[in-house]
């Protein structure tokens, strides 16, 4: 039975937890979260603010190659992580890369007004495909969608067009789906790599049955 979840009680769980195949940082002290996101997606859990923030899921994008962040991160949140992982620090009027970029292993959409020189990053260091977009007509695709390298849950209202670009970019297949009874904001409800999940507390049964399909667990 999948982990259901909820931080400071919320079911946002997206919005405090970041994964990728081997780490999980979190932005709060919370064990039972702590020790459902280690057993479930079999990743060493690192606790750290971004930005001195607990929203490390809005702050900070991540994949198996590093995590991607506003240069405005602190030097002891920078110094934490680097014991982990590779971290790119990007300058941009936007400081929360989770919401903006959309990323797995192979590629990565972002939000359509992010700066070139955070494109550059994403292309160059990290070896990405990479294209601007929307997905459900939603500029902050990181909260818009969760991906994975084996699939992807996405916005109901994700057109046919956005769909199609995340799945050539990313090289999955999605499903669209909601979470937490009818949130459409997926992103914020599910904790993901490809080896499991954790979905936010108010997720129907239903809803679970699509996201185990998005994502490649039936």
């Amino acid at each position: 039975m999948p982990k259901l979840l909820a931080i400071h009680g919320s079911p946002l769980i997206g919005m405090y937890v970041r994964a990728n195949e081997d780490y999980a940082i979190i932005g709060v002290r919370d064990y039972k979260a702590e020790e459902a996101i280690k057993e479930e997606l079999e990743v060493k859990v690192i606790r750290s603010t971004i930005l001195g923030s607990e929203l490390v899921g809005a702050m900070l994008a991540l994949n198996s190659n590093g995590a991607i962040v506003s240069d405005l991160i602190l030097e002891k949140e920078l110094k934490k992580i680097e014991k982990y992982m590779d971290v790119y620090k990007v300058h941009s009027k936007m400081t929360c890369m989770g919401n903006v970029i959309l990323i797995n292993d192979r590629g990565a959409i972002v939000h359509p007004e992010v700066e070139e020189s955070v494109l550059n990053v994403l292309k160059d260091e990290l070896k990405l495909k990479v294209a601007k977009g929307t997905v459900g007509g939603i500029k902050t695709v990181g909260m818009a969608a969760v991906v994975t390298n084996s699939g992807g849950l996405l916005n109901p209202n994700a057109s046919e067009w956005e769909v199609k670009r995340v799945e050539e970019t990313l090289e999955i297949e999605t499903v669209t789906g909601t979470v937490n009874f009818g949130s459409d904001m997926v992103g914020t409800g599910v904790v993901a790599n490809s080896k499991g999940y954790v979905a936010g507390k108010d997720t129907t049964g239903f809803e679970l049955g699509v996201i185990e399909e998005a994502l490649g667990f039936v």
